[in-house]
């Protein structure tokens, strides 16, 4: 279907209180950098029809309530800027504002189907950046708030990956609820938004990279999530910040005619719940999370689809939180990226051979070799290395695991809570992002070409498990 979008205003919102210690730069980190595009994610919320469906009362609490988190979140209101003597990406924390545009449209939200399925048409219900060359012209958070004819209403959020993580991203989207449903805020978390623990925990390392003075990241041999992607080819190279940016922004494009679909798949907890139960019973393992085995039935499934040569060489890499793992911890309210790649190497045959159990191990092995000196050397490795790169994404597969953010219990005092969330086109299209779904069980939303569409459905809900 399409949707018919009018445009009403667009504004710049900015903090409700300008405080001089928030006009500052903020350094950012190689593991900031290494993703400087838009990510963009629609809420929607139903509720009863006010005021002939424009809801001017509830967009005003909003617009407040922003005003009023971004006193704290005071990054998200500045601009990227490059560091003239190291070509390095930084955020000029500058008070020029998030950008929020309010819209309506004569159609319902019933009209769009299941909500948490991707549709081109969503693309009209998140604000788009222009296209400017300079990047200090950008704002580093976009909001389109539209209501629909049956009183509905969705939140288009975009937001800079450099920004935040998706930790970080998600505690400035509750906290921009919790503020807007009236909740105290006294009961927030001060967030911490400062990079320098962080780079002096890298710097100051008592761990030695055998090609520290490398300037190459090719020659970062001692990482295993850089070492594993050496025999995977490349699709993409840039050798400076300004250079990665601008290759980055390719990634996220999504043509409506082109081959590339993002698709969602869903299966039931309790479909879930019997294969984690199945591979702690067969004695194999002795733990195993719903992320464990979601992750390694996806890129089975995934393997499978794309018929690469059993002797292929192919690689999974997921994001693993560091703010605990790192010595000292960077704690908990600690918004920039603090997430470093584990990864798994095998070859096709291997993988579609041995069973499900093994295959969580491998992951769960992964997972235990983020310690903190793999963290400051993987770190370490992405900080001075002056050229980056990206593998073709057909012998790599990328998941995410978002299932640890309760969207579900967003507020913004709407009514009833959150009805669906989607997320559009990624940096990566072709990344796996697992989510709950909040009718129960559990999604995958991922992009995969239109040949492999029904292979991939088929793969993944009649995979024949070997425990």
């Amino acid at each position: 279907m399409d949707l018919e979008i009018t445009l009403k205003e667009t504004i710049t919102v900015r903090p409700s209180e300008l405080q001089a210690a928030n006009i500052q730069t903020i350094d950012l980190s190689g593991l900031d950098r290494i993703s400087p595009a838009m990510l963009y994610t629609i809420f929607f919320f139903k509720f009863q029809l006010k005021n002939d469906g424009e809801n001017p009362i509830e967009l005003e609490r909003a617009k407040r309530a922003l005003q009023r988190v971004l006193v704290s979140w005071y990054p998200a209101a500045g601009r990227f800027k490059f560091n003239e003597t190291t070509g390095k990406l930084e955020i000029d924390c500058n008070n020029k504002g998030v950008t929020m545009i309010t819209a309506v449209t004569e159609s319902k939200l019933e009209e769009l189907g299941c909500l948490h399925e991707y549709k081109p048409c969503y693309e009209k219900l998140v604000p788009k950046l222009s296209q400017s060359s300079d990047v200090s012209e950008n704002p580093l958070v976009l909001v389109q708030i539209t209501s629909f004819a049956c009183g509905g209403i969705s939140i288009g959020l975009g937001g800079s990956h450099a920004l935040f993580d998706g930790v970080g991203a998600f505690k400035f989207l509750a906290s921009w609820a919790h503020v807007s449903s009236g909740k105290d805020e006294s009961d927030l978390t001060f967030p911490n938004h400062s990079r320098d623990a962080l780079l002096h925990a890298i710097s100051s390392s008592n761990y030695s990279c055998p090609d520290t003075s490398a300037a190459s990241i090719y020659e970062q041999d001692h990482v295993a999530a850089i070492q594993d992607l050496y025999r995977i080819p490349m699709q993409a190279m840039a050798s400076d910040d300004r250079c990665w940016e601008t290759a980055l922004s390719k990634f996220g494009q999504i043509d409506p005619q082109g081959e590339l679909v993002l698709g969602t798949l869903s299966v039931k907890k309790v479909v879930v719940d019997a294969w984690k139960g199945m591979a702690i019973e067969s004695g194999k393992l002795t733990r195993c999370s719903t992320f464990d085995v979601l992750c390694a039935h996806v890129w089975k499934a995934r393997v499978m689809t794309l018929k690469l040569h059993p002797s292929t060489n192919i690689c999974l890499q997921f994001p693993v939180d560091s703010r605990s793992r790192l010595r000292p911890p960077l704690g908990e309210n600690f918004t920039g990226n603090a997430f470093v790649l584990a990864s798994v190497s095998c070859s096709v045959k291997d993988l579609l051979k041995e069973p499900l159990h093994q295959t969580i191990q491998r992951i769960q092995e992964a997972k235990d070799v983020i310690t903190d000196e793999y963290i400051k050397l993987y770190a370490k490795a992405l900080e001075y290395s002056s050229d980056k790169f990206f593998p073709s994404m057909r012998e790599l597969t990328i998941i995410t695991d978002w299932l640890r953010f309760p969207f579900h219990a967003l507020d913004f005092g709407w009514g009833p809570r959150l009805s669906g969330a989607v997320l559009l086109a990624t940096p990566v299209p072709e990344t796996a992002f697992l989510m709950l779904d909040l009718e129960g069980g559990y999604l995958v939303r991922l992009g995969i070409e239109k040949k492999h569409v029904q292979n991939l459905i088929n793969n993944f809900n009649n995979f024949d498990f070997k425990y």
